[in-house]
């Protein structure tokens, strides 16, 4: 199974490395108390089971980011979510953010076929009863200038995949993310929570498919339990990334 990667030209590689000091919108978050953010791109079938309900035994809601094109496909990812799926989730509070139609790379379209595709999402996410989407996941991380500009005034934030330390800056057109992947990611991931404790901040986790054999880009059910039990022992506040941009900025005023 061919597996799309975004390109690795120096040229490309400079430019991801720039865009992240480009289109900015950024706040400096006071808080007290951690916050952490669980939330899941494309989105895997396996993630219900191993992921939504072991945070569900915790009173705790996820961001999850929805390709719709993607719904009751098979990729490495295993099979992702149906509609009904999508929609259950919704009613059990979880947020159904957006992640493009045909989960595009955002460096290999122009800013008007980028957001037609945004707006394809939203047409079937609302085919479902569901709300706007409130924030946005950038699929494989890819972002230019200019998308980032479009979407400012269209979502609360936009995630991206760089990692980032709980107490930095965040610009909400590019929000920094950490990786829940088996791994060495895994391992860095456990330390920047257990850091938390000393500098509360904000620290989104994403990841894929959950299940006993992930793929590179997903974890496994156990190590999901562990991370949750980390979060749970760290004192953080869980909420969505829509809830946390809305905390963030009440304690800023």
């Amino acid at each position: 199974m061919s597996i799309y990667q975004p390109d690795t030209s120096i040229k490309a590689k400079l430019k991801r490395r720039f865009v992240v000091y480009q289109a900015r919108r950024v706040i400096r978050p006071k808080l007290e108390r951690p916050i952490v953010s669980f939330s899941f791109d494309d989105c895997p079938k396996s993630v219900i089971e191993n992921a939504i309900k072991p945070l569900e035994q915790e009173n705790w809601r996820s961001s999850v980011y929805i390709a719709m094109g993607l719904c009751g496909t098979t990729n490495h990812l295993g099979l992702h979510m149906s509609a009904d799926d999508v929609k259950a989730l919704h009613e059990s509070g979880h947020e159904i953010g957006d992640h493009t139609y045909n989960h595009i790379d955002a460096t290999q379209c122009d800013v008007e076929d980028f957001m037609a595709d945004i707006d394809k999402n939203q047409t079937s996410l609302n085919a479902l009863g569901l709300p706007p989407s409130e924030t946005f996941a950038y699929p494989y991380g890819q972002v230019t200038p200019s998308i980032k500009k479009a979407l400012s005034s269209r979502f609360k934030g936009a995630r991206g995949i760089r990692s980032r330390e709980s107490s930095e800056d965040i610009d909400l057109n590019q929000i920094r993310s950490n990786r829940l992947y088996s791994g060495v990611s895994f391992d860095k991931l456990m330390g920047q929570i257990e850091n938390m404790k000393n500098r509360p901040g904000w620290l989104p986790i994403f990841t894929h498919d959950v299940r006993d054999n992930p793929s590179q880009y997903g974890c496994t059910a156990e190590q999901m339990i562990q991370v949750i039990k980390a979060v749970k022992a760290s004192g953080a506040q869980v909420l969505t990334m829509a809830e946390a941009i809305e905390h963030m900025e009440l304690a800023n005023e």
